[in-house]
């Protein structure tokens, strides 16, 4: 048995021991996943306290049918996406119109990053409206399809398509001002 199995049965028997250390073994990374949804950083503390919570209450679920840093990384995510919603009202263009077929990007929607550090486009992203947001960072950087994103959304499956290529464009945009202005 690996150490992360140990500390996940320790947890599924409520040992106090087994939920900090698996806390402290995950916490940075899960704050870091809620941050992206939410610009305060107390809002992404708060969301990811939350989401330490749903695990522990929920952690005898987990069955290992998939690995625990993604089981566990999805409750943060939606987790920070409810509270994305509670605290501002979210709204979608209820538009099914989109710029191409969202799994394969126009060539001109690639723009070179050249001269661009992590945090110039961290802020950026976080420069976007909410909806554009969520859908970009859960289909670019959580991998979820279309389908997914539109039911965990509540939106069609065209609106999140228009939802992440407007936000390609937005960030299009804000990337060649700041690579001029550099």
């Amino acid at each position: 048995m690996s150490e992360i199995e140990d500390i996940i049965a320790n947890c599924k028997a409520e040992e106090a021991w087994a939920q900090e250390k698996l806390f402290k073994l995950f916490a940075p990374k899960m704050l870091g996943v809620c941050r992206r949804y939410l610009v305060n950083t107390d809002d992404a503390r708060d969301a990811m306290q939350d989401g330490f919570v749903k695990v522990f209450l929920n952690i005898h679920k987990y069955e290992g049918r998939s690995s625990f840093n993604t089981w566990i990384t999805r409750i943060m995510m939606n987790t920070a996406i409810d509270m994305v919603k509670k605290i501002n009202k979210v709204q979608f263009v209820r538009d099914d119109y989109y710029f191409n077929d969202g799994n394969t990007p126009a060539e001109d929607d690639f723009v070179e990053s050249d001269g661009l550090n992590q945090q110039q486009l961290l802020n950026l992203i976080d420069r976007l409206p909410n909806g554009y947001k969520l859908v970009f960072n859960m289909y670019a950087i959580d991998g979820l399809g279309h389908k997914e994103i539109g039911r965990i959304l509540g939106i069609s499956e065209g609106t999140s398509k228009s939802q992440l290529n407007r936000a390609r464009a937005f960030l299009k945009t804000e990337i060649k001002k700041l690579q001029e202005a550099i």
